[in-house]
C-alpha cells in the first residue's frame, strides 16, 4: 500500500516556483517561500516579522526608522494591520491604530479582506470576550467588506449590500472560489447561511474526492470534476477533446 502511494506522490507534477534564479533575487538569503516577502526592503521584512510576532515594541522602533505602516508585507497583501487581525494581537491592533495612526479600511488584500475582515474571519469577535477585535475596529469606522460580512456572519451587512446589487453567488477566485454560501458556512454562521439561501444563495455541490494539491480547492464541481478529467470524459490538464 505505501509502495503505491508513494508511486502516486512520484507521479504528481512538480510545483511551479515563484523564485527567480539566486542571482536575480534582491536578498538571495531570504527564503521563507514567499517571493513577495523575500524581496521586501530590509525595513518592512524585520515589520513582517514583528507582526507575526506580536512584538509592539519593535513595530514602534521599525515604524520610526521609516518603514512603511500600511505597506504590503506578503504575498496575500497584508498590511501590519491585517496580520495582527488575523493572529489576535489585540494590543498590537490598538498600538496601530491608535498610536501608528495607520489607515483602516483603505489597505484591501488580494483576497479583497479589509483588516477588520481578517478578525471576522477568524472568529476575534463577540462573544469571544478579550479578543473582540473586528468590534473594536468597527467603533473605529471600519466594517466589513461582502465577502467578511459572510465569513463573519454579520446579516445586517449582507442584507445591506444585496439590498444595493451584490451578486448573491459572486465567486471569489483567491478564496478557493467559494460564494457567499461557502464563506458563511466555513464561518459556522447557520443564520446568515439561512438568510442567504433565503434570497437566493446557491449551495455549491464541489468535487467529492479530497483535494490532493492545491489547485484542486478551487474546484467547484460544475464542468471542472477532477474524477471526469481523469477518465478523459472532460478536459483537462493531460486530456484534450
Amino acid at each position: 500500500m505505501s509502495a503505491m502511494f508513494a508511486e502516486l506522490f512520484n507521479s504528481l507534477p512538480a510545483p511551479t516556483s515563484d523564485y527567480p534564479p539566486l542571482e536575480e533575487r534582491p536578498y538571495p538569503e531570504r527564503n521563507t517561500a514567499d517571493i513577495f516577502r523575500d524581496s521586501l526592503p530590509e525595513l518592512e521584512f524585520r515589520l513582517e516579522e514583528a507582526s507575526v510576532k506580536g512584538d509592539i515594541q519593535e513595530v514602534h522602533d521599525l515604524l520610526q526608522k521609516g518603514a512603511d505602516k500600511n505597506a504590503p508585507l506578503d504575498k496575500e497583501l497584508k498590511t501590519p494591520l491585517m496580520i495582527a487581525c488575523q493572529l489576535g494581537w489585540f494590543s498590537l491592533v490598538k498600538w496601530l491604530v491608535e498610536m501608528e495612526d495607520v489607515d483602516i479600511d483603505g489597505p484591501i488584500s488580494r483576497c479583497g479582506f479589509r483588516a477588520i475582515d481578517f478578525a471576522g474571519k477568524e472568529q476575534f469577535r463577540w462573544p469571544n470576550e478579550d479578543v473582540e477585535i473586528a468590534d473594536y475596529l468597527r467603533s473605529k469606522g471600519s466594517n466589513y467588506t461582502w465577502w467578511g460580512a459572510c465569513f463573519a456572519g454579520d446579516v445586517r451587512r449582507i442584507d445591506e449590500y444585496l439590498q444595493n446589487g451584490q451578486d448573491i453567488n459572486e465567486l471569489n477566485p483567491v478564496l478557493w472560489n467559494y460564494n457567499a454560501m461557502d464563506c458563511a458556512i466555513h464561518g459556522g454562521c447557520g443564520k446568515a447561511a439561512q438568510f442567504l439561501v433565503a434570497r437566493g444563495g446557491m449551495v455549491q455541490i464541489r468535487n467529492c474526492h479530497i483535494p490532493i494539491w492545491d489547485e484542486m480547492l478551487w474546484s467547484v464541481g460544475r464542468g471542472d470534476a477532477f474524477m471526469y478529467k481523469e477518465w478523459g470524459i472532460e478536459e483537462g490538464a493531460f486530456t484534450k477533446i
